[in-house]
């Protein structure tokens, strides 16, 4: 499962794996402030702040090339992008700065039940069943027949995206510029439920010309690999097991961190 399905919108599991932890901090902090000290609150919501903070500031420098080319990309918080580890550095400075000796501990059961609560929610994650780049035949804008599993061999970057979607025409340019400047990858878009006149028509508009555009008109892709929502992005190794899914807009860095890790 890749989200939460609330109406309309999807939200990523792991953003509510996160929202879920920072209850169980905010909840345990509240619960010692009422019986210990009134400070604990104050100190749970400037820690939750400052290590929001801190995880895009690091996640920034660790990508400074490429938020130098687009220095407002560094607002685009909806499209992740955070590193744990500087989030962690700096609302652990801030708590050993903002509360006295005595109340540290309390800091950390309320850290020890957020992590708890997240490491929980991520054992239950693990231990499905490996997912492989399915045998599924969909065709190019020309008409050809394509079989995925033609593209074993070279790892593989898969998109399925919709002209209709706001989040996949944001991203699509930033995603076809890369798969042309990293020919030892692989990159697939298939659209999903729409005709080849339609999708044509977008890419001759934006000026796009991506190597391998497929139509998917069934939505088989979105069924057989259990998207909930567009766009999913898939990383599949060269022996086409699948590495990492993404749901939702990607920015350049978070696409560059997924392509290392294909490597």
């Amino acid at each position: 499962m890749d989200a939460i399905q609330i109406g309309p919108f999807a939200i990523p599991w792991v953003r509510f794996q996160v929202f879920l932890a920072l209850l169980a901090l905010v909840a345990v902090a509240e619960v010692a402030a009422r019986r210990v000290d009134r400070r604990l609150a104050l100190w749970v919501y400037n820690a939750i702040l400052l290590g929001f903070v801190g995880a895009r500031l690091g996640f920034v420098l660790e990508n400074a090339s490429v938020f130098a080319r687009d220095p407002l990309s560094v607002l685009y918080v909806w499209q992740g992008g955070f590193t744990p580890l500087w989030g962690i550095l700096a609302a652990g400075g801030y708590t050993l700065m903002a509360l006295p000796r005595n109340l540290w501990r309390y800091a950390l059961f309320s850290a020890l039940a957020a992590g708890l609560v997240f490491g929980v929610f991520q054992v239950q994650r693990r231990g499905g069943e490996e997912v492989r780049l399915p045998s599924v035949t969909l065709a190019t804008l020309g008409g050809t027949p394509v079989n995925l599993q033609d593209f074993r061999g070279k790892p593989l970057v898969l998109n399925l995206w919709a002209t209709w979607c706001p989040p996949c025409r944001r991203e699509l340019p930033m995603m076809v510029r890369l798969s042309q400047e990293h020919p030892e990858v692989r990159f697939a878009f298939a659209s999903q439920g729409e005709g080849p006149a339609v999708v044509r028509s977008f890419l001759e508009e934006e000026k796009l010309a991506p190597k391998w555009v497929l139509l998917d008109p069934e939505t088989q892709l979105s069924q057989v690999l259990k998207t909930q929502g567009l766009p999913t992005t898939f990383f599949f190794d060269r022996e086409g097991r699948l590495v990492a899914r993404h749901l939702g807009e990607l920015s350049e860095a978070l696409l560059l961190g997924y392509l290392r890790v294909l490597r």
